[in-house]
């Protein structure tokens, strides 16, 4: 494996060679496209030579072979609300550990308290960090509640109006407080940008691993009860941020009752699986909507291939990889327009349709519903539509130009910690920031997080015996090449 030079002389960009991941999973118990995300850096960063740590929270259910070669696990907490999800808090130990690695740059791919590790590296260790947007905290907190917090008007008003802007302006002066932001939209980037953030701020999409989506369309997963050219196709994890039970009302209400054929699959599992299955039987759906449960990368492939449209109704998505995917594969998709990741993604009336999601949400689901019917009642612009989205996508999901895209955005954050100090905060004024403080910051959020999660009973795991994407797989046991070929678009079915 060729080794990776530190170079900053004679005009060459400066590389780190050791490069340090935090994520929230080390164990991903359920499809989370942050922590694939994080995986694919990892294989994509050790495969050209560097040298990759992943630091995360310890899982007690986690294997050997579910986790990085290369890790530092930190002590940490169960989030009860959300199973198989583990909050880390920083001990002497996992600290201690973390600085032998004597990382060049670290890269915090977290929502949580974990930014603050960043912070202590940059201000300890003179580490150049740079923090990655992947949490939108309007849409997600609800998460945390049981279901009678959805009618509780004094308590969504008491986060919506106060607890959110006071988190997002934290998340904020932390992000002030790195040297550089990744945002996985151009509509992210301004959201923060009004949020008071200066420091640089690189929009970089999620790649698109070619290994896997690359593939020829296999065998047909489909249930028969699934009638081709009628078949819509949901892909993500059941949880009440992701708005299911909004995509399964429209179905009931404008789809299902003007196309008897159309039936609606979803693949993917966690926390409201079964709410979402008793909602089902609610609207007399048991045999038109089918729950695949959670499905390994290269069968997700196969279903994106064989289906005629993608529905994604989520609100809540920094970027919404499933969307990449879709379209990766040539598969059109309607979606609420949400001004952040999923938007910047689709080229409406092109490769898929954008709906607004309101102001009036019962005009806005019907014209959902009846942009899915249109691109069912018509092969021809689905065809038209499955070639764009396979033009479209390559460049935006292109592995080796969102890789290169890191390195430009790593070389600027040595460059800016090289020209800020270690006291650069979010004022003109530079003021020094005791290291002790992030980490008491750190334990506070992540303690008062797992005594909110604990208002909400948690649902089982989802089966462990899924074959999902694991941290080395493609460096030190690849389990298939990419496709020498350029993928070809789907044929109509």
């Amino acid at each position: 494996m060729a080794k990776v030079l530190n170079l900053n002389a004679d005009g060459k960009r400066w590389r780190p060679h050791r490069i340090g991941i935090a994520n929230d999973h080390v164990r991903v118990p359920y499809a989370n496209g942050s922590s694939f995300a994080s995986q694919f850096l990892y294989r994509e960063f050790n495969q050209r030579g560097h040298e990759v740590t992943v630091i995360g929270p310890e899982d007690p259910l986690a294997s050997e072979e579910e986790l990085p070669n290369n890790r530092v696990l930190l002590t940490s907490l169960p989030l009860k609300a959300q199973p198989g999800v583990h909050l880390a808090l920083p001990t002497r130990r996992g600290l201690r550990e973390l600085t032998r690695k004597r990382i060049d740059v670290f890269l915090g791919q977290t929502g949580t308290g974990m930014i603050d590790l960043g912070l202590w590296l940059r201000r300890t260790q003179n580490i150049p960090f740079v923090s990655v947007n992947t949490f939108h905290w309007a849409s997600y907190y609800e998460v945390l509640f049981p279901e009678s917090f959805q009618t509780n008007r004094a308590m969504h008003h008491l986060f919506s109006d106060r607890v959110i802007p006071w988190l997002e302006r934290q998340v904020a002066s932390a992000y002030n407080r790195s040297d550089g932001l990744v945002v996985l939209s151009g509509g992210l980037k301004q959201y923060w940008r009004d949020r008071g953030v200066n420091c640089p701020i690189h929009v970089i999409p999620r790649s698109v691993d070619p290994a896997i989506f690359d593939q020829a369309a296999g065998e047909d997963p489909f249930p028969k009860q699934a009638t081709r050219g009628h078949r819509l196709l949901s892909v993500c994890r059941h949880s009440r941020e992701k708005s299911l039970d909004r995509l399964l009302r429209i179905f009931a209400r404008t789809v299902a009752t003007t196309d008897p054929l159309a039936t609606l699959t979803l693949v993917g599992d966690g926390p409201d699986h079964d709410v979402l299955k008793n909602l089902v039987q609610e609207l007399k759906l048991g045999d038109k909507v089918f729950f695949e449960g959670e499905k390994a990368l290269n069968e997700v492939q196969n279903y994106y291939r064989h289906a005629e449209v993608f529905t994604y109704t989520s609100l809540s998505e920094t970027y919404g990889q499933v969307v990449s995917e879709a379209l990766w594969c040539g598969l059109p998709v309607v979606a609420m327009n949400d001004g952040k990741g999923v938007q910047q993604q689709i080229a409406s009336e092109y490769d898929g349709i954008l709906v607004s999601p309101g102001p009036n949400e019962s005009e806005s689901d019907y014209r959902f519903g009846r942009a899915v019917l249109d691109l069912l009642e018509n092969p021809e612009r689905r065809l038209k539509m499955s070639e764009e989205a396979v033009a479209r996508s390559r460049p935006r999901c292109s592995p080796d130009q969102n890789i290169n895209r890191f390195y430009e955005a790593f070389h600027q954050a040595k460059e800016h910690l090289e020209s800020t100090g270690t006291h650069a905060t979010s004022s003109s004024t530079q003021v020094a920031v005791p290291s002790a403080y992030h980490l008491v910051r750190w334990t506070g959020l992540h303690v008062a997080a797992c005594a909110l999660g604990s208002f909400r009973k948690g649902e089982p795991v989802p089966s462990a015996d899924v074959p999902l994407a694991t941290w080395d797989r493609g460096v030190t046991d690849p389990v298939r090449s990419p496709e020498k070929s350029e993928s070809k678009v789907r044929k109509l079915k």
